[in-house]
């Protein structure tokens, strides 16, 4: 029989953290915190992203798809209190915050005189007459027609449409 002598040694145990171990997690949990924050800040900024000439084209698109998928005449109108280009059937498309009922933003709707046979198109650039809403037949057609986007900011910027598809034929 062998008998120690000293001190009994017991095996040491392993609970708790290193300081290395520590530092990573604190380094973990900032980088994740930074991430958020940066995607957090560009959400709060994403108003300001929104492009009117996109929402507009879009709202365009959408009223020839839905006129030609429900066979009947569907329009397309500007809400100044929302701030929204809203299509027959309560589908809305957001403007930034230049328009509303809190910025100054306008988007104005002109209808065109229509080109005789395989003329061309009359002077757009001085047609005012205004009309609150445009309107898509079921074979996604329309009358000719100019917008006019207001940001309350500079110049409005005019848009003309060709009445058959959602491509702009000009513009300022």
């Amino acid at each position: 029989m062998i008998l120690e002598t000293g001190p009994a040694s017991r095996p040491r145990s392993q609970a708790g953290f290193t300081l290395l171990e520590i530092i990573i997690v604190f380094a973990l949990i900032t980088l994740a915190s930074g991430v958020i924050i940066t995607n957090f800040t560009t959400f709060l900024n994403f108003d300001e992203q929104i492009n009117p000439e996109d929402s507009l084209r879009t709202a365009i698109r959408s009223a020839r798809f839905q006129a030609a998928s429900e066979r009947r005449v569907t329009s397309l109108s500007f809400d100044g209190e929302a701030g929204t280009l809203v299509v027959d059937g309560g589908e809305s498309f957001q403007l930034n915050s230049n328009f509303g009922k809190d910025g100054r933003g306008e988007i104005r709707f002109y209808l065109l005189p229509p080109a005789q046979g395989m003329d061309r198109f009359p002077d757009a650039e001085s047609s005012r007459l205004e009309t609150k809403k445009l309107s898509f037949a079921p074979d996604r057609s329309s009358s000719p027609f100019a917008v006019e986007i207001d940001t309350g900011k500079g110049r409005p910027k005019r848009f003309i449409f060709d009445p058959f598809s959602s491509l702009v034929r000009s513009g300022e």
